[in-house]
Parts: structure tokens; C-alpha cells; sequence
């Protein structure tokens, strides 16, 4: 098997986020969906995979996306967790029942089943931010929200830059 190749970079997590988000702005504006982003600036800078990583948060944007009704809300947020800096993506809507939300990061057993190939992204984000040395995860609320997140290490080097 081959590991996914990592180019990491430092990058402050607001320009991240806006690296990612910025392709779904105008259909978030087409829905009026009232968009919050709180991403402190005095978060450290990440090391990362700056291409693959925002690959994953546009997975968050574009399910957001889909999944979120006219005049619904979306929320883009920050924080360090620990050592590390979680960015999490929850978006008003229809929730993700308990059952699919437990396997939702892992490979499908049965090729044979028509669900196999759903999801198939988010096991190759899972993978990639694995190969970090982070994490994804997502809960949900059925029939208010779902929040999907990636946990990335910050490093003692991490610093903020002005």
C-alpha cells in the first residue's frame, strides 16, 4: 500500500478555512444562509498539508451545502483542543442518523452493496488527515445540525505571525 505524500507548510487557520470556503460562497449566498466564522487570530499557525487539507474541509462546505435548507445556518469555527487545533464545520439541517454517523469514516465491507462508493471521500480525508498525525470526526443532532471537524497537531514552533 502507498502512504499519502504529505508537503506541509505553516498557514494560519482563518486563511485556511478561507482557502476552502471560498469556492461555496456564492451557493451559501443563493440559499441566504447565515454564515458565523469564528477563528480567533490569536491561533497559532498549523503545520500542514495545505492543498489536502482544505481538499477535506470543501468535502465539509459541499455536504453543507447540500444538506442545509434556504435560510438555514452555517458555522465555521477554531479552537485549540489540547495540543491540538480543531476547525469544525456545522451546518443547521436535517442531522445523520446514529447508525450511519459511527461508520462514516471507515472503508465499506460490502462492494456488492449499492451504498458502496458513498462516503468514499470522507475515508480518503480520514486518511489523509491520519497521515498527519490528526483526526476527523462528526456528530450530529437529527433534525438540527451536523458538525464535521479535523483536529490537526500544533507543534511548540507554531507561532502567531501578524
Amino acid at each position: 500500500m502507498r502512504a499519502i505524500e504529505i508537503h506541509s507548510e505553516f498557514i494560519k487557520p482563518s486563511v485556511l478555512a478561507e482557502i476552502a470556503f471560498a469556492p461555496f460562497k456564492a451557493q451559501f449566498a443563493e440559499k441566504d444562509i447565515q454564515i458565523d466564522i469564528t477563528i480567533p487570530f490569536t491561533l497559532p499557525e498549523v503545520n500542514c498539508d495545505v492543498a489536502k487539507t482544505a481538499w477535506v474541509l470543501t468535502i465539509f462546505f459541499s455536504n453543507a451545502i447540500r444538506y442545509t435548507p434556504a435560510w438555514g445556518k452555517l458555522a465555521i469555527r477554531a479552537e485549540r483542543v489540547q495540543s491540538r487545533l480543531r476547525i469544525s464545520v456545522e451546518n443547521s439541517g436535517y442531522g445523520v442518523p446514529l447508525e450511519r454517523l459511527q461508520g462514516m469514516f471507515e472503508k465499506p465491507q460490502n462492494f456488492d452493496s449499492p451504498e458502496f462508493g458513498k462516503g468514499l471521500a470522507l475515508l480518503l480525508a480520514r486518511e489523509i488527515l491520519e497521515a498527519q498525525d490528526g483526526a476527523i470526526g462528526a456528530t450530529s443532532e437529527l433534525g438540527t445540525l451536523t458538525r464535521f471537524y479535523i483536529d490537526i497537531p500544533l507543534h511548540e514552533t507554531s507561532e502567531v505571525n501578524p
